[in-house]
């Protein structure tokens, strides 16, 4: 191999090396920069930011499994019972409206 063969062989590499780092750059949500070090380019709303809010969506999830798993069992029913009175209320009240709203209905039609 000459010299004029390595030389371009350097340059091919050289090129390729510098198109692969702005690739990966993208890729990842940096920013894109010139030789000298100014920003050319900024990916906004990348997929490293929907990732993240995932892992902290996860976390969350996480920590309430954790907290259920590391409970006593008796606290925890207790809080699911609470839940059902509040579910029983919450029909209660619903089935109060409909009949209040069906008392009410003659009334106006007899006007």
């Amino acid at each position: 191999m000459g010299v004029f063969e390595m030389v371009v062989v350097l340059a091919v590499v050289c090129t390729a090396g510098s198109l692969l780092t702005d690739w990966m750059k993208a890729k990842h949500g940096y920013p894109i920069t010139d030789e000298h070090g100014n920003v050319i380019r900024q990916e906004t709303g990348t997929r490293a930011e929907a990732h993240e809010a995932r892992i902290e969506a996860l976390e969350k999830r996480l920590a309430v499994l954790e907290r259920i798993a590391t409970d006593r069992g008796a606290h925890t029913a207790e809080q699911i019972d609470a839940l059902r009175d509040l579910e029983r209320l919450a029909a209660r009240d619903r089935q109060r409206a409909a009949d209040n709203a069906a008392e009410r209905a003659p009334e106006r039609t007899a006007d």
